[in-house]
């Protein structure tokens, strides 16, 4: 597998190989379109932040997001982490908050939301979690307070809100809703 290093400058992505020399160039026009020129990038490709600290560690397969990813802080810290397939995120997904605890963890499916996904807050304990079948909520999703109490408590199908009930700190239900 190549490695390579990359360098934003502008809107143009240059990617360097092990010798420094340049392999790829990717222009990036304003409505989302990118005109590559060059070799196809085929490897880990790693940028730095101006200290140089890694600031990402991403692997291409083709020119195309294909395999894991990681997005690094400039203290070093990991930011997010996940897994692509065919240029659309695909597994375990996760992203962390500055104190390195876990912030969001979930699936994904050709780039869908699949399976449960988990948001924490920073001291660590759970705010909420959901439930999604192919990108749409599917299934229950719960909200917490921080102190772990539930918030509220929502059935959903295929995307539609079937129910919903909402609690106050103390645990008691303030509020239920049918549809």
């Amino acid at each position: 597998m190549q490695e390579y290093t990359a360098k934003m400058q502008s809107n143009t992505q240059i990617f360097y190989d092990k010798d420094s020399r340049e392999a790829a160039r990717w222009i990036y026009g304003d409505k989302g379109t990118i005109k590559k020129t060059g070799k196809r990038i085929n490897g880990v490709v790693r940028m730095y932040h101006e200290g140089g600290v890694l600031a990402s560690e991403i692997t291409y397969k083709n020119s195309e997001l294909n395999g894991h990813y990681l997005l690094l802080s400039p203290e070093g810290k990991i930011e997010e982490e996940g897994f692509f397939r065919d240029n659309n995120l695909d597994g375990e997904y996760k992203q962390y908050h500055e104190n390195g605890r876990l912030k969001l963890a979930g699936g994904y499916k050709k780039g869908r939301r699949e399976g449960a996904h988990k948001l924490y807050y920073p001291s660590g304990s759970i705010q909420e979690e959901e439930f999604y079948k192919d990108g749409v909520l599917d299934g229950e999703e719960r909200e917490y307070y921080e102190s772990g109490v539930l918030a509220v408590y929502a059935a959903y199908k295929k995307g539609k809100l079937k129910m919903i009930r909402q609690y106050a700190e103390d645990g008691t239900l303030k509020k239920e809703e049918n549809y």
